[in-house]
C-alpha cells in the first residue's frame, strides 16, 4: 500500500489559544479536510489528529469491498481518557471517515484480543483485521472509530483485558474524540451511534452500551449493538476453564485477563505468585508488556491451563463464591443490563476458543429483560477466526439497514454554484448578543434556516429555526449566560447547504 504523507493536526488547549479569532468553514465552499480548532471546555478529549491515508472508490472496490459508495480518509486520533489509576492519560484510536457532505452515523468498532501494542488499529497495519472493517463502514457512508484501548497503541501500561469498565470508558472517550474532530471540520457526525465488537471486543461493545445507559444516556443514544463470539460470561465460563483439568488453548487469554486484573485492582493479588505457580510466575509475566505476540507466549504454556494456577486459588474459585477473584470476574460480566435498542449476538457453535455458552448466557439474560435481543448461530463448523469474519459481515450489513441515508440529511450546494458566506459579530464574544448574517444567497431564495450552537461534545446548546426571504438572513442570538468559556460551532442549515463557523466565548 502507498501511504500519503501524514499531516499533523494540532488540537488541545494550545490550539485553542492559537485560534482565538475568527476561523470559518463553509462546508460547501472548501475542501472537506481542514485543520480543526479544539474545544476549550473541560469535557473536550481530543488532543490531536493525523491523516494516515485516503483512498478512492476504485481502490476500495479492488480491496474486495462490494458495493462501495464513498471514498474514505483514515486518521489517527490521540485523545485523553482515564488510565487504570483514574488519571487522565493519552490514548489512541483509528478513525475512518467517508468523504461525503452530510452527517454520517458513527460506528465504534472494538478489536478482538491483541497482544502487541503495534498491532492496535491506529497503527493501521495490513494484517490486523481492523482495517478492512473500518474501510467497509466508510465505503458505505458510516464513520468508524476504532479505539486501541488502554495499554495498546500509544497508551502506556498494561492492557486491562476483559475489564468491562476500563475498556468501555476508553471507547466512550474515543467516540467523543471522533465527534469533536468532525465538529471541528465543520461537518458534525450524525447523532446515530452503533457499537460493534469481535471476540474480546464484543465484550467491550456490550460493556459500552451498558455504561452509556447507566451513566451517559443524556449524551449518547445507541442505535444498535452487535457482538461476535464474545466472552460475555467471564463468570462462570472462564472461571470453569481455569478449573478444568483438561487441555484448552485459551490459557494465554486467561493469563492476559489475570495480568490486567492485577494491574487494575490493587490488593487483588499480592504478586504474580498469587495466581501463577513456578516457573510460570517468572517466565510468563514479562511477555505481557505489549511487545510479544501470542506466538511467543503459546509455546511456554502448559496444555492444561489449570496447571498454571496455584491449587489454593483454584480451591477458592471452586468453593468460595465471594472469593476476591470470583467477585471481580462477576463484576466484569456484561449481560446484566436492559437493552433499549436492538442487540445482535452472533456466534458459532463449533468455536473452540470462545465457548458458545457465553453467547447463550448473555442472550438468556438480556432477552429476559428486553425483546430487542437476537441470537444467531452462524456456523456449526467454523473456527473462531472464520466465525469472526462471518459475524462482522453479518453485523455490518445489519447496521447498513439501520443507518440514516446521506440523502436524508443536509446536502451541499449544487455543483457550479457559489456558496454563501456566514459572518458572526462580535467574535470572540464575552456574553450577550451575537449577530448572525448569511450573504451570497440567490435573491429569489426563501425558506427556513436552522441555527444551532454546538459545544465540543457535539451537544446542542441552542437550536432554533428562523425564516429567511429574498436571499437575506440576519438574526440576533442571545447567548445563554451560563455557557462556559470555550470554542463552539455555530451551524446554519439552509436548503442544500450547511455553513459552520467557530465562535469563541471568552470570560
Amino acid at each position: 500500500m502507498i501511504r500519503e504523507q501524514a499531516k499533523a493536526i494540532p488540537s488541545g488547549q494550545n490550539a485553542v489559544l492559537r485560534n482565538l479569532f475568527h476561523v470559518g468553514v463553509a462546508v460547501a465552499a472548501v475542501a472537506w479536510w481542514s485543520t480543526p480548532v479544539a474545544a476549550a471546555d473541560d469535557d473536550a478529549v481530543l488532543e490531536s489528529a493525523e491523516l494516515i491515508e485516503q483512498h478512492g472508490v476504485a481502490w476500495l472496490t479492488n480491496l474486495g469491498i462490494p458495493g462501495v459508495e464513498y471514498a474514505v480518509s483514515v486518521y489517527k486520533l490521540t485523545y485523553w481518557t482515564p488510565n487504570l489509576q483514574g488519571v487522565q492519560a493519552l490514548a489512541s484510536a483509528a478513525f475512518v471517515m467517508p468523504q461525503l457532505e452530510c452527517e454520517a452515523p458513527l460506528v465504534a468498532f472494538i478489536h478482538g484480543t491483541t497482544y502487541l501494542k503495534t498491532a492496535a488499529p491506529s497503527a493501521w497495519n495490513e494484517d490486523t483485521g481492523s482495517e478492512i472493517q473500518g474501510y467497509s463502514f466508510g465505503a458505505y457512508g458510516m464513520a468508524c472509530v476504532m479505539p486501541d484501548l488502554l495499554g495498546l497503541g500509544d497508551s502506556p501500561g498494561h492492557h486491562p483485558y476483559l475489564n468491562a469498565a476500563a475498556n468501555a470508558r476508553t471507547t466512550i472517550d474515543a467516540i467523543r474524540a471522533a465527534r469533536e474532530f468532525q465538529l471541528q471540520q465543520g461537518l458534525p457526525l450524525h447523532s446515530q451511534l452503533f457499537l460493534m465488537g469481535s471476540s474480546a471486543g464484543a465484550h467491550t461493545a456490550l460493556a459500552t452500551n451498558r455504561m452509556i445507559l447507566e451513566e451517559y444516556a443524556d449524551e449518547f443514544t445507541v442505535a444498535a449493538t452487535g457482538g461476535v463470539s464474545g466472552p460475555y460470561a467471564i463468570h462462570p465460563v472462564l472461571r470453569d476453564i481455569m478449573l478444568a483439568e483438561e487441555p484448552n488453548n485459551g490459557g494465554a487469554d486467561l493469563l492476559y485477563m489475570l495480568m490486567g486484573y492485577h494491574a487494575a485492582y490493587p490488593g487483588l493479588f499480592a504478586s504474580y505468585s498469587s495466581f501463577l505457580v513456578s516457573p510460570y510466575n517468572v517466565i510468563l509475566p514479562p511477555l505481557y508488556n505489549g511487545t510479544y505476540d501470542i506466538e511467543d507466549i503459546y509455546p511456554l504454556l502448559p496444555p492444561v491451563p489449570a496447571d498454571m494456577f496455584p491449587l489454593a486459588l483454584r480451591q477458592q474459585l471452586a468453593t468460595q463464591p465471594n472469593a476476591p477473584l470470583n467477585v471481580k470476574m462477576r463484576l466484569n460480566n456484561v449481560f446484566n443490563w436492559v437493552p433499549q435498542a436492538p442487540v445482535r449476538l452472533c456466534y458459532c457453535s463449533s468455536d473452540p476458543l470462545v465457548p458458545p455458552e457465553n453467547s447463550q448466557i448473555a442472550y438468556d439474560s438480556l432477552s429476559a429483560n428486553s425483546s430487542l435481543v437476537n441470537l444467531l448461530d452462524l456456523s456449526t463448523t467454523a473456527s473462531h477466526a472464520l466465525c469472526g469474519r462471518l459475524g462482522r459481515i453479518n453485523i455490518t450489513n445489519w447496521f447498513r439497514t439501520l443507518g440514516v441515508e446521506c440523502s436524508g440529511t443536509v446536502g451541499i450546494a449544487a455543483p457550479g454554484t457559489a456558496a454563501p458566506d456566514l459572518f458572526i459579530s462580535p467574535n470572540p464574544v464575552a456574553s450577550g448578543d451575537i449577530e448572525v448574517q448569511v450573504t451570497g444567497l440567490a435573491a429569489n431564495k426563501s425558506g427556513m434556516a436552522r441555527i444551532q450552537i454546538v459545544d465540543g461534545q457535539g451537544r446542542n446548546v441552542m437550536d432554533r429555526s428562523d425564516p429567511f426571504s429574498r436571499g437575506e438572513l440576519r438574526e440576533v442570538l442571545d447567548l445563554d449566560e451560563d455557557l462556559a468559556p470555550g470554542v463552539y460551532s455555530l451551524i446554519v442549515t439552509l436548503p442544500k447547504v450547511r455553513l459552520v463557523e467557530q465562535v469563541v466565548l471568552t470570560l
